[in-house]
């Protein structure tokens, strides 16, 4: 099985290569993290610039931005464009293989529908994976260069509860994906699901969103409360949501 599981994985991962979706994310990832210290750096000179001759015998005093604000830009940068790449990247993943006729091709072999989900699933968190290293290690050197060096190990941890973040929201897409008989009806899904998971976070510091808020207030050394209800309630939803399209998968006639 894990023989057959590797195989499918690189397959999947070459496909990711071809169709250039892994460039796309490399380099929306590394280019995010390293403009969000530059913008955090230059955004109070903008507005000071800005509101020159706009109010006139009123002084704004904008406060020299720091460490802190890179890491705010950071989160913010990620917290969005991230969860774009997440949907964008995954939601077609089995319906698109479907709708083209390539699912039925693949499992007239002998390829456990699980493995072809889980291959899927763990093709798109490696991709995210290199994808965030290299766009937080990037904006961890910008941050050095224009501020002070954040702790090694906090900005770490930041940075794996925003993968976990990004994983949730992964699974959720592939789910969709599963549950679609068409693009549209995945990408519409997809979209519910996850502003249903944006939305928990108004209501629970349970949801997954939750874990954003505390990796930043671990890297700013804010003193935040834990969550760690929040971390074992995200890897759950991953779980039943790779888990759920396996089963939904299996039961789905493929033609």
């Amino acid at each position: 099985m894990m023989r057959i599981f590797g195989v499918q994985l690189r397959k999947e991962i070459t496909e990711l290569w071809r169709t250039r979706k892994l460039i796309i994310v490399l380099v929306v990832l590394i280019a995010f993290g390293l403009m969000s210290p530059i913008l955090a750096k230059i955004t109070p000179d903008l507005l000071e610039s800005m509101g020159e001759g706009q109010m006139e015998g009123i002084i704004i005093t904008i406060p020299e931005p720091t460490q802190k604000d890179a890491i705010d830009q950071l989160v913010r940068n990620v917290s969005q464009f991230g969860l774009l790449l997440a949907v964008l990247m995954s939601f077609g993943t089995v319906v698109g293989e479907r709708e083209r006729g390539q699912a039925a091709l693949v499992f007239a072999h002998p390829l456990p529908r699980e493995v072809f989900v889980a291959a899927k699933f763990a093709a798109q968190a490696i991709m995210f994976a290199a994808g965030l290293a290299l766009g937080a290690l990037g904006a961890y050197i910008y941050t050095v260069i224009l501020f002070d060096a954040p702790p090694a190990g906090r900005y770490l941890a930041l940075t794996g509860l925003i993968y976990v973040w990004l994983l949730s929201l992964i699974a959720l897409s592939l789910l969709a994906s599963t549950l679609g008989r068409s693009m549209g009806s995945a990408g519409g899904l997809a979209f519910v699901l996850i502003v249903a998971l944006l939305l928990a976070g108004s209501f629970t510091n349970l949801a997954p969103g939750a874990l954003l808020e505390w990796g930043r207030s671990i890297a700013i050394k804010a003193g935040s409360p834990a969550r760690w209800g929040a971390l074992a309630v995200t890897v759950v939803v991953t779980a039943l949501a790779v888990g759920a399209s396996c089963i939904i998968l299996r039961r789905q006639e493929i033609d």
